[in-house]
């Protein structure tokens, strides 16, 4: 099954007297092993292949695949990032010229699609988290096998839709800058200019977002977040949290910084904040993700 949010497969083992039994393999998104140059015709029904990866905690039939070794022993990283801390090269697939160049000429400060700058780890990084004893107990509690809305293509609310490896894009619309997120095809709404009270608005995954302009950096704060959940490891969300965001383009254009600073006293004992940056890559493209639920 080749789609997002993982590519899976079926692998009847004929080794060790295991004839018929099969096997679960679970892999890397579709949108990824596009990036790198793997596409589905790679491998096909009835092919000989073998797979290394991490095996189910549970005792299950079942693997988190990262390289595929095809008949010809071609290998393959299938799941990038694990891939890479395993030795294996990890290289992106060539952008057009013609694609690279009609994005040069189109950018335009921070409106464009902006990238990871590798595959390597998440992309928020933060110091320190101080969690309440009640967002501890919870995280402990997490079942994803169970609770992870996104294995039925529910797509993450605020802030965890922010934590993702995938492209996003900046839309200027005059009045509001739309965010275009590739990860579960999220759009968010920046309102640049004074909106009602938004105490009176429902509550929306994403929240709703009001920014403003300090020179290079679009400051965006965002209230109103009817996701329950602050990540994707169970960790709780207040209904009070707020969030306050700044996107910073460097000097040259390239690189996009990020900051964003959550104050929400059922989740945190004071303000937490977060990091990370995107890179430019002329060429690169928002891709439809066409979640597809287990």
């Amino acid at each position: 099954s080749w789609r997002n949010p993982h590519v899976t497969m079926d692998l009847r083992r004929t080794d060790d007297g295991a004839a018929n039994e099969v096997w679960g393999v679970e892999s890397s998104s579709a949108n990824t092993l596009l990036r790198i140059g793997i596409e589905q015709g790679v491998v096909a029904v009835g092919d000989h292949v073998t797979l290394t990866g991490a095996l189910s905690r549970h005792g299950l039939p079942a693997m988190a695949a990262f390289v595929i070794t095809l008949e010809d022993g071609t290998d393959l990283p299938i799941w990038p990032r694990p891939a890479m801390r395993l030795g294996y090269e990890v290289k992106p697939a060539p952008i057009s010229t013609v694609a690279a160049e009609i994005s040069r000429s189109e950018a335009r400060g921070i409106f464009r699609v902006w990238s990871r700058p590798d595959l390597k780890g998440l992309f928020l990084q933060s110091d320190h988290l101080p969690f309440t004893l009640a967002a501890l107990t919870a995280q402990e509690a997490w079942n994803p096998l169970e609770e992870d809305p996104v294995l039925d293509c529910i797509p993450r609310g605020m802030p965890s839709v922010m934590n993702s490896p995938f492209p996003v894009e900046f839309v200027d619309q005059r009045n509001t800058i739309v965010m275009r997120l590739e990860e579960y095809d999220v759009v968010r709404t920046i309102h640049l200019e004074s909106m009602p009270s938004t105490s009176t608005r429902f509550r929306m995954p994403v929240g709703h977002s009001v920014g403003y302009w300090e020179r290079n950096t679009l400051v965006v704060t965002t209230t109103r977040i009817s996701d329950k959940f602050f990540d994707d490891g169970g960790t709780p969300q207040g209904e009070t949290a707020e969030i306050v965001e700044r996107f910073t383009l460097s000097e040259d254009g390239t690189r996009l910084d990020y900051e964003s600073i959550h104050t929400d006293p059922f989740t945190f004992t004071e303000p937490a904040r977060q990091t990370g940056y995107w890179d430019w890559i002329p060429g690169e493209q928002i891709r439809p993700y066409d979640c597809e639920a287990r």
